[in-house]
């Protein structure tokens, strides 16, 4: 969602994350600024059952909220062209909505942990993937049983998340690191390209393919159009205070 800066992260902070927070059902709301795109975020929420973020997007309140959002979006380079009431042709710029993806965490470190492995300032590695869905429940237990625990081994990694839905044929693994230096460490050492091939035989045909063709692929952070690698900071937003649901 391409926004424009500081003022929507005070925005986030004083007026979505609270909000957000008020909803039943959610247990926090982080907003994760990209660090190769300043205008791209995301607001990246945790919810304690599907039916509850389902009954928040359907219930009016969530437009409602991303209607306060506009000011701060940029334009869209998108124009469209209607009528005006006296019949002459008037130019308007295309408002960009927010693209809303809800998934669950399928596997990886404790959901429960995850407010306190997210906070301000950590680092947020993002890899999406087309999955191969008739072998998505194998990628869930490969990710569960081999892949976390390689992860959790290097240094500044504090957690790791298989977010996903089989229907989609689409997933994500977030991995949540103390630093963006820790993750580049972990990117030029090796060992991504290493855990990567790991799940390759679960991914899309497609890039199974294509890397049969070019192995030297697998050295890259980013392999093709199967497989993206995006890094985000999180700058703002808050958790539901447990000491106050005790």
């Amino acid at each position: 969602m391409p926004v424009r800066g500081s003022a929507f992260e005070r925005f986030y902070e004083h007026r979505v994350a609270p909000a957000l927070l008020s909803e039943s059902g959610c247990v926090f709301a982080r907003l994760i600024k990209s660090t190769e795109d300043e205008t791209d975020f995301i607001s990246f929420t945790l919810w304690e059952s599907p039916e509850a973020a389902m009954e928040y997007e359907e219930s009016g309140r969530y437009k409602s909220l991303v209607s306060e959002n506009h000011p701060f979006q940029e334009d869209s380079t998108e124009w469209k062209i209607q009528l005006t009431p006296e019949n002459t042709l008037e130019y308007l710029p295309v408002q960009e909505e927010p693209e809303v993806k809800a998934m669950p965490v399928v596997a990886g470190s404790s959901e429960s942990d995850m407010p306190d492995k997210i906070d301000c300032h950590t680092y947020v590695r993002i890899l999406n993937a087309k999955v191969n869905s008739e072998q998505f429940d194998e990628l869930s237990n490969l990710y569960n049983n081999e892949l976390v625990p390689a992860l959790l081994e290097i240094p500044g990694c504090r957690a790791a998340y298989l977010i996903g839905m089989k229907e989609r044929s689409e997933g994500l693994s977030v991995t949540i690191w103390d630093s963006q230096e820790s993750a580049k460490k972990y990117e030029a050492s090796g060992k991504f390209a290493e855990l990567l091939g790991r799940a390759a035989p679960y991914l899309s045909t497609m890039y199974q393919w294509k890397m049969t063709l070019d192995p030297s692929k697998r050295e890259r952070t980013h392999v093709s159009d199967d497989v993206s690698v995006r890094g985000y900071e999180v700058i703002a937003g808050k958790s539901v205070d447990k000491s106050k649901s005790d």
